[in-house]
């Protein structure tokens, strides 16, 4: 449910800093910043306009705050299960998120994301940060994650078709994903 289908304002500082976080998460999950005004942002939050600069200066810094909720929550869970399997439920609105942006290379988050990713992905699997297989692993379950979060509408779509359906494939691909590491 969005922040502007509730029947009560959003009130108090953390409330709006947190609604307006939340609808850009879901917002960029769908298009990129670019595409997404600040007044699309306000309405999606449920909250007024002039709050994005009360409390954040500009669209741009609340989507700054986005990337960095969305990357802190995929780098949650590397922390605590690996990269494996592949993220393939409605949760994985970061996954989109991260997926969708266009940003500069000098603000791109991923170089400290691949390392919290490497790190993860060590710590679950036993392996040194420099085993050449895993970090062989990490790019190609990174690529696997993005991708999907990405393209699963695509995906999805275009195989709908031969029957399969979205929580059939998304249960398969998970498992699939994890059989990568059992060589």
């Amino acid at each position: 449910m969005t922040n502007s289908a509730r029947s009560a304002p959003v009130r108090g500082p953390e409330a709006v800093r947190r609604s307006l976080i939340d609808a850009a998460v879901q917002l960029m999950g769908m298009r990129s910043p670019r595409q997404i005004s600040g007044r699309e942002l306000a309405k999606h939050a449920g909250v007024n306009y002039g709050l994005i600069h009360h409390y954040f200066g500009s669209k741009d810094a609340v989507f700054a705050e986005a990337v960095a909720a969305a990357t802190d929550e995929m780098g949650q869970r590397w922390d605590s299960d690996g990269i494996l399997p592949v993220n393939t439920n409605d949760e994985a609105s970061s996954y989109r998120t991260f997926a969708k942006l266009e940003v500069d290379e000098a603000l791109s988050p991923m170089k400290g994301l691949m390392h919290r990713i490497a790190q993860g992905q060590a710590a679950a699997t036993g392996k040194s940060i420099d085993d050449p297989d895993l970090l062989a692993q990490v790019a190609l379950c990174a690529a696997l994650q993005f991708g999907w979060g990405a393209f699963e509408e695509e995906i999805v779509s275009g195989l709908a078709e031969f029957g399969i359906d979205r929580d059939e494939l998304r249960a398969r691909v998970s498992a699939l994903s994890l059989r990568l590491i059992d060589e």
